[in-house]
């Protein structure tokens, strides 16, 4: 923010007039420098290597405490600015400067200097950061004993001062403590407690002050100006809702006395004669731009503070509720609709069947169907309260349902039916989940399940109110029998073989005749002539499931072969097969052509030789065959005879 302002020193104000006519400035400005406007100057330009000082042209005495207030612009330029600004009190004269990283202050002595440093000077052990210390006697290097306070960051928050803004610098001088403490944005930064006089100035109490800046490879516009800074608050707990009368506050800022203050409500009225007006009632609730400018004691006016002030309108509270259906034990989530005109709402304040909630949005559930009240009445930030908006809202009855199931066997159906626990509410659906991807509705349901296992079935309802109940959940255990007798087989006669079945839950054999457990899966057959045997697997809930297998019984042990085959594709008799009745194993069966060669052989009677060597087709004719092999006595058999392939 710029102001409009000449510097003037609250020391010399003797020479100062009490009216508003422009006077003399009692600041000397050297090099660069250059005054802008009433109370601000240009200690730099932009451009390199240069330097500019403002010195007040009247001496202080630090025998007496100062409060100095200013505000600084160090430039836009970050990375390649430079150099910064310096506030120095000095006893040698009003003409004095350098340019570059002795910011207009090096080797000034005696003296001391309060220097905003944004250029990184190794040499003089600067830290990275844009930054401010004191320093006595024209010593800039921060490893010497006049390095006084610092450094630290110029601003409280950031590493960067060069930042195209305006920053409100503080020098206050405690002649009581000794104390020299310098402020930025109303922050502390740097404090040093030192008999100036007697340390510093050789016991010289009167001093010139003033600001000095440099630049050098690097530059910044640099400017100084003292302040002259209006504004004003609202009086604490100050409520702005109309018709409330508007009381302001004067919170200005100035480097020297202020004279006058203009005040413009934004309504049309204004006010010159006082630094704090009457209260104010505004015409109507509205935005209202409310401006203050000051008057200092050396003829400047200040720029505008502007400050919009909106006089709230009373708000209307409105809200809506969702589902519209309410129901019992089930979420009711409310929507706050309320508006006003001027003005911000800030606060919420339900009665929800008497439990008060404060969120703009509440949610409620009741637990009985009942009519509730409803009640909603909204603040603005204004203070503006508004009426209270009423709304009866029923709770309706949700349907109360249950149902129960029975174990089942696979592939039977499932009777479900739907309980009614409450008459009075009718129910116009019925939602079944049967646990296995499907769905059904209705009251009573049939449905089967094809595989076995436990499911989960639920249930729910809509009555014709529109609620749904609360979802009921039963389980059900379905059981699926499965029954494998094995494959077909042969045995000779008195052989003891193992029947294979396989299968689940419990089992029975039957006929029970020559088997030595006809309960477990694999009991021991000896058979004296064929028989078919049927594997029954069952449950405790009664579901059945039954398999058969044939055994062949021949006599043996022996090797039984057809005398010709037909090898013509047509999967009649296509191989020549030996049939192995009670043998444990088969050592070889080979078969020969009419020259002796041998055409086929395996250790086992399957698969059997197809009528070929190698994929050619070999002709009809007298093959010569040979097998042996060992029974399940331990006992060697072999055989040998002939077989005709006919094509």
């Amino acid at each position: 923010m710029k102001y409009l302002m000449h510097v003037i020193s609250v020391f010399c104000v003797e020479f100062c007039i009490s009216s508003v006519q422009a006077q003399v400035t009692p600041y000397h400005l050297n090099g660069s420098a250059y005054k802008e406007d009433c109370n601000c100057y240009t200690l730099t330009p932009a451009d390199f290597t240069k330097s500019g000082s403002v010195w007040n042209i009247y001496k202080i005495d630090l025998n007496q405490s100062f409060d100095f207030k200013f505000n600084v612009f160090l430039g836009c330029k970050d990375l390649d600015g430079a150099d910064g600004i310096a506030f120095v009190m000095q006893a040698i004269s009003t003409s004095i400067g350098n340019t570059g990283a002795g910011i207009g202050f090096q080797g000034v002595t005696p003296s001391i200097g309060v220097i905003i440093d944004t250029w990184q000077n190794t040499n003089n052990n600067d830290p990275a950061y844009d930054h401010i210390a004191i320093h006595q006697n024209g010593d800039i290097d921060h490893s010497t004993a006049n390095n006084l306070a610092g450094p630290v960051t110029a601003l409280a928050r950031s590493d960067n001062i060069e930042d195209c803004k305006w920053h409100t610098f503080r020098i206050f001088w405690d002649a009581g403590t000794k104390t020299l403490q310098a402020d930025i944005d109303g922050t502390e930064r740097v404090k040093k407690t030192i008999d100036l006089v007697s340390a510093v100035f050789n016991g010289d109490p009167k001093v010139f002050w003033g600001f000095t800046a440099a630049t050098g490879g690097s530059n910044n516009h640099q400017r100084v100006c003292t302040s002259l800074n209006p504004g004003f608050v609202l009086s604490p707990g100050q409520v702005t809702c109309y018709p409330t009368p508007v009381q302001l506050l004067d919170s200005s800022a100035s480097f020297g006395s202020i004279l006058k203050w203009y005040w413009d409500f934004g309504d049309g009225s204004v006010d010159s004669s006082h630094q704090i007006p009457p209260p104010h009632i505004y015409p109507a609730p509205g935005n209202y731009p409310v401006t203050l400018k000051i008057l200092g004691n050396n003829g400047c006016v200040s720029d505008s503070f502007k400050r919009n002030i909106i006089i709230g309108s009373k708000p209307v509270a409105e809200f809506t509720y969702a589902p519209t259906i309410a129901c019992e034990n089930t979420p009711i989530d409310f929507k706050d609709l309320s508006n006003v005109n001027y003005g911000t709402i800030t606060s919420w304040l339900w009665d929800i069947d008497g439990k008060p909630f404060s969120t703009q949005n509440p949610s409620f559930t009741s637990t009985a169907s009942v009519t509730i009240p409803v009640q909603l009445a909204v603040r603005t930030i204004e203070g503006c309260i508004s009426d209270i908006a009423t709304k009866s809202l029923a709770i309706n009855p949700i349907p109360l349902i249950d149902f129960s199931v029975n174990d089942i066997c696979a592939d039977s159906a499932a009777i479900l039916t739907g309980i009614e626990l409450d008459p009075l509410i009718n129910i116009s659906q019925w939602n079944w989940n049967f646990g296995d991807m499907k769905k059904g509705n209705g009251k009573t349901i049939h449905h089967t399940y094809t595989i076995g296992g436990k499911f989960d079935i639920q249930l729910s309802a809509t009555a014709q109110n529109g609620c749904s109940s609360i979802p009921v959940n039963r389980s059900i255990t379905v059981y699926k029998t499965t029954a494998f007798a094995g494959h077909d087989t042969i045995a000779a006669k008195n052989q003891s073989i193992v029947l294979q079945g396989s299968g689940n839950g419990l089992f029975m054999w039957s006929p029970a005749t020559g088997l030595s457990d006809p309960t477990i899966l694999n009991p021991i057959a000896t058979l004296q002539k064929d028989a078919v045997y049927t594997l029954t697997a069952y449950t405790p809930a009664g579901c059945v499931n039954s398999d058969t297998v044939t055994i062949k019984v021949y006599n043996g042990p022996a090797f039984y072969a057809p005398n010709a085959f037909t090898p013509n594709g047509d999967e009649k008799n296509d191989r020549f097969r030996c049939l192995a009745v009670g043998m444990a194993s088969v050592d070889y069966f080979n078969v020969y052509n009419r020259y002796g060669q041998l055409v086929y052989t395996s250790n086992n009677y399957q698969p059997g030789w197809d009528g070929t060597i190698r994929g050619t087709k070999q002709p009809s004719g007298v093959y010569v065959w040979i097998v042996k092999g060992k029974d399940f006595a331990g006992n060697i058999h072999s055989k040998k005879g002939t077989v005709v392939l006919i094509r």
